[in-house]
């Protein structure tokens, strides 16, 4: 992937995780793992008290993957498309590029703006998650990608927020969680563009409202 700009391991303690878009507090990104079968799912990668953490849900293939091959990728993606297909469908494996990383090959998306390899350490079994440290092992930006970074956009926003109630409202079936879904897609209908509206639409079909 000539496009891709790679940290490796003689770079694991100088990556700074700020500069690819991983923040300190919870940064939603789209994280990939399967190093034979790429997988990809939303998932918040924490950083508090110095420490970088992920929980990951049980039951779930990224759970699974991380369990099994103790490493993942997270993504920065700023496609809300792909947030919600992510979520709710498998992606198709033409959307993953791999970069080689130590001698393995870490499955990342094409349309990542910029993306991080984890190494997980210390899982905790917890009665709901998976925890785990991580320790990155490389990172890169994409240069096509990054030359098209969007500023805030509130219509984004609010499809990641409906995507979360989306997931809450299958597994609950609570009807607060519609009104809340309802609320965003307005917000996101008068702030987003043309890809928002067709995340939204995805949702009301996944949930079929």
């Amino acid at each position: 992937m000539k496009e891709f700009k790679k940290s490796g391991d003689r770079c694991k303690p100088a990556i700074d995780l700020s500069e690819y878009g991983i923040p300190a507090g919870i940064s939603e990104t789209i994280v990939s793992t399967g190093l034979d079968t790429p997988n990809a799912a939303p998932i918040g990668i924490i950083r508090k008290n110095k420490k970088t953490f992920v929980r990951i849900f049980k039951g779930s293939h990224t759970g699974e993957n991380l369990v099994r091959e103790r490493v993942l990728v997270a993504n920065v993606v700023y496609d809300p498309l792909l947030l919600v297909r992510s979520t709710f469908y498998d992606l198709e494996s033409s959307e993953f590029d791999f970069v080689d990383i130590g001698g393995k090959k870490f499955p990342v998306l094409k349309s990542a703006i910029s993306w991080v390899a984890f190494r997980c350490t210390n899982l905790k079994d917890t009665e709901q998650a998976v925890v785990s440290d991580l320790i990155p092992l490389g990172a890169g930006f994409c240069e096509v990608n990054r030359r098209a970074i969007p500023a805030p956009n509130r219509g984004f926003n609010a499809v990641l927020e409906a995507t979360v109630h989306a997931t809450r409202y299958q597994l609950s079936g609570d009807e607060k969680y519609l009104e809340w879904i309802r609320h965003y897609e307005s917000l996101a209908s008068k702030c987003g563009g043309e890809k928002e509206k067709q995340a939204m639409e995805l949702i009301y079909e996944v949930l079929g409202i």
